[in-house]
């Protein structure tokens, strides 16, 4: 969560009025244009995208001014940072929404037409508006690619510190386990593969934290966090399910080599359950190359992927609720589902979502609903299947 708040969780599930977003344009630390107004607006994460947090915003540019001509203008795709932040119209709580880097600037302009008295036209600025495409900071990561680099730090988190410092901050959740870097460890020029490699040794994710730090979380997820529940003083809007064997995995299989060339493999199996290892499912293993030079290093590494997969979750869910700021990808969720069986819980993580302005005569505000995708493991969802089958 961004903000841990009962009385903003009360608030959400009230009716809200007023709501808004706050943007300031920072570059090289300093403002360089502040209080921009948001027009329409959509801010989504995806957890599968290495960039995960991408957000179109369109912002007033009632002289010009703000329309940008070269790389370093205050809207310019030169490095310029937009600060997000989500405002409540009734208790003025505030919710950081993080910090995005200007991409891709679209200004919209216009111009009027005025003749003089001696018969010449001139034109001058009639306003226009500026429609910008950011991402999150993992993009400067992404960008930032390595030249030649080579593993210099002991531990997993502290590489991950000493690759991204000179980018952003890097925090952990203390349920973390920090441990120390594979030794067959060798970077290519990617430098976000290399921190999802060193943090996939330690069974760990990333998200970026509302300050614009790196934020290292359990692959698992955090929390739960929030409760999603239907009714007159609940959250949930709409649970939509589509049911399919994609993505769905009951074997690991991990493969390495030791520090003389020779192969190594380990294997992880699922032996009981709905997709037990040759039942009725088949057997349909999930391949990952390790960074193990041991017999038991690839064989732990398979047991913990499989492990994690079945933690984290296997099966989407696209939920539709009240829009929360405070909630964020890897967050774990609770949603009361309703069945024929009556209400039951279902939890899961969040992988994606997707906030989106309103337009009323009122003006441009935060919508009441946004869009979550939960993901949910397939035990889960066979325990409620048995739950309804037996009515």
């Amino acid at each position: 969560m961004r903000i841990d708040s009962p009385e903003l969780d009360a608030e959400i599930a009230g009716t809200t009025q007023g709501d808004r977003l706050e943007v300031h344009a920072f570059r090289d630390g300093q403002v360089v244009a502040k209080d921009l107004q948001a027009g329409s607006w959509s801010l989504g994460w995806d957890a599968d995208r290495q960039v995960q947090g991408q957000a179109t915003i369109t912002v007033g540019d009632p002289d010009g001014s703000r329309a940008p001509w070269g790389l370093s203008d205050p809207l310019g795709p030169g490095g310029s940072r937009l600060q997000v932040t989500w405002v409540s119209g009734l208790s003025g709580a505030r919710v950081p929404l993080g910090w995005w880097r200007i991409r891709h600037p679209d200004p919209q302009e216009t111009w009027l037409t005025y003749n003089l008295a001696d018969g010449r036209a001139v034109r001058v600025a009639g306003g226009g508006s500026v429609t910008i495409q950011a991402d999150e900071q993992t993009a400067t990561v992404v960008m930032s690619r390595l030249d030649a680099e080579v593993v210099t730090e002991a531990t997993c988190v502290a590489e991950v510190r000493r690759l991204l410092r000179d980018i952003c901050p890097v925090t952990v959740r203390p349920e973390v386990v920090d441990g120390p870097v594979p030794g067959s460890l060798v970077y290519g020029e990617s430098r976000m593969d290399a921190v999802e490699d060193l943090l996939s040794a330690i069974g760990a994710v990333y998200r970026m934290a509302p300050d614009g730090a790196l934020e290292i979380v359990p692959a698992a997820g955090v929390g739960p966090v929030w409760t999603l529940a239907g009714g007159e003083d609940g959250v949930l809007v709409n649970l939509a399910r589509s049911l399919s064997d994609e993505g769905v995995y009951n074997a690991a299989v991990s493969s390495g080599q030791t520090p003389d060339g020779r192969p190594l493999v380990g294997r992880a199996y699922i032996r009981s359950g709905p997709l037990a290892w040759g039942g009725p499912f088949g057997k349909v293993p999930l391949f990952h190359r390790s960074i193990a030079t041991t017999q038991a290093g690839v064989d732990a590494d398979a047991e913990t992927l499989l492990a994690n997969r079945v933690a984290s979750g296997e099966v989407d869910l696209t939920v539709t609720c009240l829009t929360h700021p405070g909630l964020q990808i890897q967050d774990r969720v609770i949603v009361i589902a309703a069945t024929t069986a009556g209400e039951l819980p279902l939890e899961g993580r969040v992988v994606g979502m997707r906030m989106t302005s309103a337009t009323s005569d009122a003006g441009t505000t935060p919508s009441k609903k946004m869009t979550l995708t939960v993901r949910v493991s397939a035990q889960a969802l066979e325990a409620v299947a048995a739950r309804v089958r037996r009515g």
